[in-house]
């Protein structure tokens, strides 16, 4: 009988794999593009809701002013499934999954934008805490360098919480479109960085050493060393005017740590993806804050989704270590794009 050898295997596998995580993207862009004759719906204050059941008590009738409008909103299964493909795909590409909760959060509920990027923190943060329980047991997280940009960004995402009631951006969709665009073209130009000659690799060594770069040095869970150089004074430069960015996406960060912990401080992909998830658990817990006190985080609409990205990480965290790096950011900058253009025509 025929039998394959354990490289072919092992492809096989990580095709598999690469195709699963394919699949999660379609499911979302099936979910974003959807068509829908849905009127849009509407976000009531609870005095608004007094007000529209003072007015039905003396015979408002529906479609008049003043009387409350039901929304026409997803099912719970579209949600719940929603998120495991986010929070899957998400944790694969170490990004949090906000740069897709977020327009999805625009086309499901049309809210304002404090309630759609509490909500959508509250959702990341729950996609990150579960992703980083994965990776923590993988043993990839570089914690001290983790925890070192998160108090850089402690400040910016503390305040960018506060920003949404003094800011009302109309633009709001197109800013963020841009900055995607602006992400996936980046990325693109400098996954060829990531091949190294041994003559390159040797001169980015004596400028780790002379630039006094943080060595880390450790082995994971799958047996596998990593010994590299860090450059934590720039991760923490970045960080300080992150943190306001992140926070006032409502994204987490992850969509901006991975990059730089890749083609900037010079991280292997694999503790980059782990370590991003572990500074998005923290930067979106500190902005999203605020917020909870604020009463701007829509609980009961997120529920079903942050179920789904709680399990979905979880499934994410095995595929991530298995997938090829290129592949994998590839698969990131498809739905950069893809969610750019949605976003330009909301």
């Amino acid at each position: 009988m025929f039998q394959m050898n354990d490289e072919v295997q092992h492809d096989w596998k990580s095709y598999a794999k690469i195709g699963a995580a394919l699949v999660l993207m379609i499911v979302i862009l099936v979910a974003m593009f959807s068509s829908s004759n849905k009127p849009a719906p509407q976000t009531l204050s609870t005095m608004q809701v007094a007000l529209n059941g003072a007015a039905g008590a003396v015979g408002v009738q529906p479609g008049m002013p003043g009387a409350a409008v039901p929304a026409d909103l997803p099912a719970w299964w579209v949600l719940l499934f929603t998120g495991f493909a986010i929070g899957c795909y998400g944790t694969i590409v170490g990004i949090g999954g906000g740069p897709i909760i977020l327009p999805l959060l625009v086309f499901f509920y049309g809210w304002e934008n404090e309630l759609l990027v509490a909500t959508s923190l509250f959702i990341v943060f729950l996609n990150a805490g579960s992703g980083c329980l994965g990776y923590s047991l993988q043993k990839r997280i570089d914690y001290k360098g983790g925890l070192k940009f998160t108090l850089a960004a402690m400040p910016g995402a503390l305040i960018s919480s506060f920003t949404h009631h003094l800011i009302n951006l109309s633009f709001f969709n197109i800013i963020f479109g841009v900055f995607l665009v602006f992400l996936s073209f980046y990325t693109i130009f400098s996954i060829g960085r990531l091949d190294k000659t041994a003559a390159q690799t040797k001169t980015l060594l004596k400028e780790a050493k002379a630039g006094g770069f943080r060595r880390v040095k450790f082995m994971d869970a799958f047996g596998v060393k990593y010994d590299f150089f860090a450059n934590d004074k720039l991760g923490v430069s970045l960080n300080l005017a992150l943190g306001f960015f992140c926070g006032f996406l409502g994204i987490g960060g992850g969509v901006f740590q991975v990059p730089i912990l890749i083609f900037l401080l010079r991280y292997p992909s694999h503790i980059a993806t782990a370590t991003s998830h572990f500074v998005t658990l923290l930067t979106c817990a500190i902005a999203l804050l605020p917020h909870v006190f604020l009463g701007n985080v829509c609980y009961a609409e997120a529920v079903w989704m942050g179920i789904g990205v709680i399990v979905g990480a979880q499934a994410g965290a095995r595929i991530a270590p298995k997938l090829n790096t290129k592949i994998t950011l590839y698969l990131f900058v498809v739905i950069l794009i893809v969610l750019a253009i949605k976003l330009f025509l909301v």
